[in-house]
């Protein structure tokens, strides 16, 4: 574009501040959501494996056992025996640090003589320790090392003890030394870690003469560290495999992976809704400077000049939207990451590192987004600035007419769109980006509808209107011939509100299933567990315990269950439930199961086990009698037949539901998690819960609720989980909001002849006024109508599809009224609302001025 052209158009945005800051505004906030929801869940991948990385210095293999861990002798026959000296042990698991409200941390012992903590040539965690670190943390009992963020939150200096919960008992240690190293990175990769010793480790969790993994340090793409690797792995008992160090974070990352897509979709739909205000913006510019192109053409300016000079207008403001949305999404991300972390530890497993992490990656992400979103929406209009003629300036009326004319085609394609979206919902039956890919080829079909379905309306408008005041029966008429600005400013609404009604639908349906879930599920009186509930922890609760609640007076009967984290290399990550009897065995809703009642437990009771359905979908197991699962149990992988798949939502990674006695055969392994106990008939649950809390909790340290809290705490916890979701659904309509703004702000620069002859005839301002509102206000109940349907349509998509493919759960269809009366109150308050500036700039300017005739 040259000089010239240049001026013209930085000239017009300069008269035309207020467009422009509309069309940035809405780029800058679809890119905001876009980049903080990527921060969030890079922050959220790069906490899995920051922490094992810097300790173990990128090691490529694993030994691993059972839940139960690994024999030490394992590394003394590696390191004696077999001579291989390039190895590492580690305890470790989750505890909670008291003082800080009981945040989990990773408390890892550790052997500090081996060399294998640190990569070659690098400094390791202990050169940065003080002098005496050392060698307090070998001699003294209970000495840690622990980072100087972590210490300082919590005013502990050298020399000071930190106290510790690991399930039911607490401990303290004695800061020996800081962890901090200098590196930003590493540093931060150590701030929800404790270092102890390896036997303080095991004293501390009560693991004696157990690791949970051993690091080897050997290159597999070397010949002689190929046949020293096959040596371990035969020297190894069964139950004790060699893998690489990255399966675990690789596994715990394809869990959340489903998680985090939805999220990445719901941020761009807000730059989705943000390109009808982008394409509004610059169609309005184009409208308006028509003579202008006509005089350019007139004196030599080619149309792709013109093309040109429109699109790089548009991007320039994109590109400022873009850094503007950037700086936005770094705030707004700063948030969101404590909001992904919180539901990951609700869900999926406990994340010790909340750091917050902008890569160079997400900003250029962001300016690419930003941009191509300007070029699309700048497309179609920046041809037909293109295509005005030096004598072909069309009045506003000829190009109504030519849209209205392109309406059966604009339906067509719509009906295209929906149709390729409803095509590839059943051509990809598993794939979860493909889904998400045609709901937002739904929308985009869906938006291609409104000019037809806002004519339809509009007749209906006007029949309704029947002999009402003359404004009223104006107002529909003025939307249909405005409809080229009016059928944007519908659409945007339309999708944005569809959005929320949808999710407000998934969510409800949700959280109806979940809480119909709990109540078939957990039908005891009295429920007895750990004060922390670290997902992935491996503390238990003193099988005595259950002795004592069971001869406890008022108490009828009590089941107990155990609940650990395993992996497998078929499998990945998923959870082993072991109970002394199944509670709910009577209500339990399957998919399918070989029997059902008692009849079912005595299969599980002689060996069989029951699978959910999550983990059955994940794994691609067809519900029906003939299959197995191989579980890696203490002694050798073993096959379990699959007596039935059942619904459950406690656990995305997928659940298997085995015998208590099977499980105590199997696994080294004699502490449970939880106790279910019943109150005797006749007897006052509330005064029985009292009693035992009051008997057994200074003892034990014990959590003890009521049937009813414990449901009551199961749904809070659902609902932190949907915090993210609402919080981004608030920030779409934000966006749409702008959109249509930007629209009746459009329509009333646009129209201002049209108001001067409406003013020459007689029409008070406030009657000038008050047809701007009642068009608005129809806008806005259009845009709630149609989005009715569509939001219906896009929650069968959410529930049956997205949700089946993100998670693996079934859901339950639920739709209450209140959803849409909300839709319908949002989209008509969203339009009157964004209509208040743009009527209270009417009727300002002279009748003369505004009907006069260049």
């Amino acid at each position: 574009m040259n000089y010239a052209l240049l001026h013209v158009s930085l000239g017009y945005l300069r008269k035309h501040l207020l467009q422009s800051f509309l069309l940035v505004l809405g780029i800058a906030l679809g890119v905001a959501l876009v980049v903080s929801v990527d921060i969030a869940n890079v922050s959220a991948d790069r906490s899995l494996s920051l922490s094992a990385e810097t300790l173990s210095g990128g090691v490529m293999h694993r030994i691993t056992g059972a839940p139960s861990g690994i024999d030490e002798t394992i590394y003394t026959e590696l390191t004696t025996g077999l001579g291989f000296t390039k190895a590492a042990p580690y305890v470790e698991d989750y505890v909670n640090v008291i003082r800080l409200d009981g945040r989990p941390v990773r408390l890892i012992g550790i052997d500090p003589l081996s060399g294998l903590y640190t990569a070659p040539g690098e400094k390791g965690i202990f050169d940065y320790s003080p002098s005496g670190a050392m060698k307090e943390l070998l001699t003294v009992p209970g000495s840690a090392l622990v980072s100087q963020k972590l210490a300082s939150e919590m005013g502990a200096g050298l020399g000071d003890t930190i106290r510790l919960r690991y399930g039911a008992r607490s401990f303290g240690v004695k800061v020996a030394g800081f962890i901090d190293t200098g590196d930003r990175n590493v540093s931060e990769s150590l701030e929800g870690v404790i270092v102890t010793d390896i036997a303080t480790a095991q004293e501390l969790l009560h693991k004696p003469g157990v690791l949970t993994y051993i690091d080897l340090n050997l290159n597999e793409q070397e010949p002689e560290n190929a046949k020293i690797l096959e040596r371990i792995r035969k020297s190894l008992p069964e139950g004790v495999s060699v893998e690489t160090s990255g399966s675990l974070a690789k596994s715990a990352r394809g869990m959340t992976e489903a998680f985090e897509l939805n999220l990445l979709a719901l941020s761009l739909l807000a730059l989705f809704v943000g390109l009808f205000l982008i394409y509004n913006t610059v169609t309005f510019s184009v409208l308006e400077r028509r003579p202008v192109y006509g005089t350019l053409r007139s004196i030599g300016v080619t149309g792709r000049q013109i093309m040109i000079m429109v699109l790089a207008e548009t991007l320039i403001l994109g590109l400022i939207g873009s850094v503007i949305g950037i700086a936005l999404g770094i705030i707004l991300g700063r948030g969101i990451v404590g909001l992904v972390t919180r539901t990951i530890n609700d869900l999926y497993f406990t994340l010790t590192v909340t750091g917050f992490s902008v890569s160079s990656y997400t900003i250029i992400k962001g300016i690419l987004l930003g941009l191509c979103a300007s070029f699309l929406a700048a497309v179609i209009p920046s041809v037909e600035a293109s295509r005005v003629m030096p004598a072909g300036v069309l009045r506003r009326s000829q190009i109504e007419g030519l849209v209205i004319k392109s309406i059966p085609y604009l339906t067509a394609f719509g009906l295209g769109f929906i149709g390729l979206g409803a095509l590839l919902l059943y051509v990809q039956e598993r794939s979860l980006g493909m889904s998400l890919v045609s709901l937002f080829l739904i929308l985009l079909g869906a938006s291609f509808l409104v000019p037809f379905c806002t004519s339809v309306l509009m007749l209906v408008f006007s029949a309704i209107a029947g002999r009402a005041g003359v404004i009223i029966r104006m107002a529909p008429r003025n939307v249909v011939r405005s409809i080229s600005r009016t059928g944007v400013a519908i659409a945007a609404l339309t999708v944005a509100v569809s959005v929320i009604v949808s999710v407000d639908i998934m969510i409800g349906s949700f959280r109806t299933t979940v809480e119909d879930w709990l109540d078939y599920t957990l039908n005891a009186d009295i429920f007895i567990t750990l004060p922390s509930g670290n997902i992935g922890s491996d503390a238990g609760i003193d099988p005595e315990i259950r002795k004592k609640v069971k001869g406890f007076p008022g108490i009828e009967r009590v089941a107990a269950a155990r609940r650990v984290d395993l992996r497998s290399v078929e499998y990945g990550r998923f959870v082993l439930v072991a109970v002394t009897e199944d509670i709910a065995v009577n209500n339990r809703k399957f998919l399918w199961s070989e029997a059902k009642g008692g009849a079912l437990w005595k299969k599980v009771e002689s060996g069989s086990v029951l699978i959910s359905e999550s983990f059955a979908y994940r794994n691609e197991i067809t519900p029906g009698p003939g299959n197995a699962v191989m579980l890696p149990t203490d002694r050798r992988e073993r096959a379990f037949p699959v007596a039935g798949v059942y619904y459950d939502y406690g656990s995305q990674a997928g659940v298997v539901l085995m015998s208590d006695a099977v499980y105590r055969r199997n696994w080294n392994d004699n502490r449970i998690t939880s106790l279910a106990a019943y109150v005797s008939p006749g007897r006052d649950v509330g005064q029985t819960l009292n009693r035992l809390r009051s008997s057994l909790e200074p003892d034990y340290g014990l959590v003890f609720k009521s049937n009813r809290a414990l449901k009551e705490s199961a749904i809070d916890t659902f609902d932190r989980t949907f915090t993210i979701t609402s919080a981004l659904r608030i920030l779409v309509i934000i966006v749409a909001f702008v959109g249509v703004l930007s629209s009746l702000m459009s329509l009333q620069l646009e129209r201002v002849r049209e108001f001067g002859v409406l003013r020459a005839l007689g029409m008070t301002v406030s009657q000038l006024r008050r047809l701007m509102f009642v068009e608005n206000g129809i806008i806005g109940l259009t845009a709630g109508l149609l989005s009715l349907p569509l939001g219906a349509a896009l929650s069968l998509i959410l529930i049956y599809v997205v949700n089946l493919r993100s998670f693996g759960w079934t859901l339950g269809f639920s739709a209450s009224p209140r959803y849409f009366i909300e839709a319908l109150v949002i989209a008509f308050a969203a339009a009157l609302f964004a209509g208040i500036y743009p009527s209270l700039r009417s009727g300002k300017e002279k009748t003369a001025s505004l009907i006069r005739e260049e």
